[in-house]
């Protein structure tokens, strides 16, 4: 690795001869990364030889499946994937029962191993902060494996509770709330980094020793059942990846990693995050029909129009945005004939004859007690606590029925079908799901409901991708909630956290948001919310997708407001979409990230395929500092840059020490772009 490239992305040929070396055990069955206890004793200890079955790699995938049966009948099957071109592995593990009964199956760990440092090294842990409406959702957090009281230390994760203030105070069961279930442990010159695929309550645990080992283990958190015969379990999805180098270069790896492996594609690439426009299901035809022209005749150069929630249903009130209106009353999924008679096909017809594709907002999991679906089918739905709904109630549709499931299914597949949907938009806006889990589940079967849920979501997403190969899924929980190694391989995050949702939001938790979520899903959106002119704001919000809608969300066609600065949007539009290909490239952060308001705040993304990338930098509303020297990665110096700085000459410069930002004014940013000529 040249020295210009030390926190690349580019995996290098040591990485992938250690990595082998070390999963080698696994594959081969003398060791797992895996464990539970069947009864009072630990399964993997009694288990007799493997089965292994190797594969072939095919299109630079393998799958090797390896499998154990029990004494009592119990089916043990692992099915690891390895990657040609990076030093990762991923496994499901699935249980099935033999012809009896199990013991009580419990502290089942998708993930049981241990880590070595190199000697005299203290190890640490850096971890993401999940989506939970907050300034710092996203922020990294970084944990030394060791305190000045001792050498040893634990720390635990989960999905989280949420603050308790917000709209899942009791037991959210989303997988993102209060972490992301991504981790970083990162020791002298090599790391390890890991994902949890599973968009329900996980945890998991981290444990030094004090002489450099560390024990991961993680799961479902709440899960000890009993399996009766014929039985399945599918723990969590894992994916590892190890490597050589400093974290920035581990970290790079693994968002090349989630781009070529975990995340959907199309036509053999990364699917592309698109710009979109927002508007509001409720705002009645007319008025869509009106926007769309408007930003045709402005030349807006979106990918998207999105009709968010409010178009279904029967409410003869009007719904004019998202805090008005009876749209939070939802099971009827039949369009409203108060706001749209036609349908919406018309909607999405004039968005494709702009050059637009057309997303649809969803919610099938969840329905109002009352509406039809729930009174024909009342078995098919979860309450909180268990007892018979009340009037009015939130019910959860149990995707675990295969009946439920199927409903869903057609639902939504009629909706792609009859209004010509590219884009489905789904939400989940179910707070306290671990509660309503619990409250079904038997005495010997904790964790089943949960379980049986969480795979019948995936899936239901799976049987729309069957029949709809080109649609695409967006992943909404109520913002960023379901963010996980499961989700992300199936659908991309275009609102990733509900902070968006509020006026007066700070653009500097927007700036915190994109560098922190950015390490792990090289692929997200939201809206920056800024007031005309706004530049500040408009660039804090910056990522590989974006939701720019003019003016208040979805109320009044753009086109009534001739008084808007149009060429300034134009400007930050074209801005976007000149930054979008480097997303999918190497991301550094310069400078470190928080919310004090006397800092800067920059980031680099550099393509080293291109030779090119692009600095977003920030000087803070209260910061004293005029200039900044920022260090730039994967800039070869022997070659000539050419700087383009939209803003103005004069305003950055390239030296051997690194990029020269002059920002006279507070509150004030440079985006700069460069490439070897």
């Amino acid at each position: 690795m040249q020295p210009h490239e030390a926190g690349s992305g580019a995996v290098q040929a040591g990485e992938l001869t250690a990595w082998q070396e070390r999963i080698a055990p696994w594959l081969n069955g003398t060791a797992q990364p895996w464990s539970l206890r069947s009864g009072e004793q630990d399964l993997g200890a009694t288990l007799g030889p493997a089965t292994v079955e190797p594969g072939t790699w095919q299109d630079g995938l393998r799958q090797t499946v390896v499998a154990w049966t029990a004494a009592d009948g119990l089916q043990v099957r692992v099915e690891y994937r390895e990657f040609a071109d990076f030093p990762a592995l991923e496994w499901v593990l699935h249980l099935t029962a033999g012809p009896v009964a199990t013991p009580l199956l419990s502290d089942i760990r998708a993930l049981d191993l241990s880590w070595q440092a190199p000697p005299g090294t203290t190890p640490t842990l850096l971890a993401g902060r999940g989506s939970d409406e907050r300034q710092d959702d996203f922020q990294e957090v970084s944990f030394p494996l060791r305190t000045l009281r001792s050498t040893a230390r634990r720390l635990s994760f989960s999905a989280g509770d949420g603050d308790g203030q917000g709209p899942c105070p009791e037991g959210d069961g989303r997988s993102s709330v209060d972490w992301l279930p991504f981790f970083h442990l990162t020791g002298d010159a090599q790391g390890l980094l890991l994902g949890l695929g599973w968009s329900g309550r996980w945890a998991a645990t981290v444990t030094h020793d004090g002489h450099g080992t560390v024990a991961l283990r993680a799961g479902q958190e709440h899960c000890r059942l009993v399996l009766q015969p014929g039985e399945r379990l599918r723990p969590p999805r894992v994916a590892l990846l190890g490597y050589q180098g400093s974290s920035t270069h581990g970290q790079n790896v693994w968002r090349q990693f989630m781009l070529r492996h975990q995340t959907p594609q199309r036509d053999g690439q990364p699917l592309t995050a698109p710009l979109c426009y927002g508007s509001w299901g409720g705002s009645p035809t007319p008025t869509h029909l009106e926007t769309l022209a408007a930003i045709r005749q402005r030349e807006l150069p979106y990918d998207l129009y999105w009709v968010d929630a409010g178009w279904y249903g029967s409410s003869t009130r009007p719904c004019p945005n998202v805090f008005e209106g009876e749209w939070g009353i939802v099971g009827d999924w039949r369009v409203n004939p108060r706001y749209h008679p036609a349908g919406l096909r018309p909607i999405r017809d004039v968005a494709h004859a702009g050059g637009m594709g057309f997303l649809l907002w969803i919610e099938p999991a969840r329905a109002t007690a009352g509406t039809a679906v729930t009174v024909e089918h009342p078995d098919w739905f979860l309450t909180r606590d268990g007892q018979p709904p009340r009037p009015g109630e939130s019910l959860l549709l149990h995707l675990g029925l295969p009946a439920a499931r199927q409903w869903a299914v057609e639902t939504v597949s009629q909706l792609v079908r009859e209004h010509g949907v590219d884009w489905y938009r789904e939400d989940f806006n179910v707070g306290g799901t671990l509660r309503t889990f619990l409250a079904h589940d038997p005495p010997d079967q904790v964790g089943r409901t949960e379980h049986d849920f969480i795979v019948g979501q995936y899936a239901f997403w799976d049987e729309l991708r069957r029949r709809h190969p080109d649609l695409a899924i967006d992943n909404c929980a109520s913002g960023g909630r379901r963010l996980d190694l499961e989700t992300s391989r199936r659908s991309l995050p275009l609102w990733r956290s509900d902070y968006n949702c509020f006026p007066n939001l700070n653009p500097d938790a927007l700036q915190l948001h994109t560098a922190g979520l950015s390490r792990w899903l090289p692929l997200h959106a939201t809206s920056p919310g800024a007031a005309p002119g706004d530049t500040y704001q408009f660039r804090s919000a910056l990522a590989a997708g974006m939701v720019v809608t003019p003016g208040e969300f979805g109320t009044q066609a753009v086109s009534l407001d001739n008084t808007y600065p149009w060429d300034w949007l134009r400007a930050r539009l074209a801005e976007y979409h000149r930054l979008r290909p480097f997303w999918y490239g190497d991301f550094y952060p310069l400078l470190s990230s928080s919310l004090a308001p006397d800092t800067w705040l920059a980031w680099q993304l550099h393509r080293r395929d291109l030779r090119a990338g692009a600095v977003l930098a920030f000087r803070r509303a209260e910061s004293p500092l005029t200039t900044a020297l920022l260090p730039l990665q994967g800039v070869d110096l022997a070659l000539t840059w050419q700087l383009d700085d939209p803003d103005g000459p004069a305003a950055a410069e390239l030296t051997a020490a690194g990029l020269q930002l002059h920002l006279p004014a507070p509150r004030t940013s440079r985006l700069v772009f460069y490439q070897a000529s």
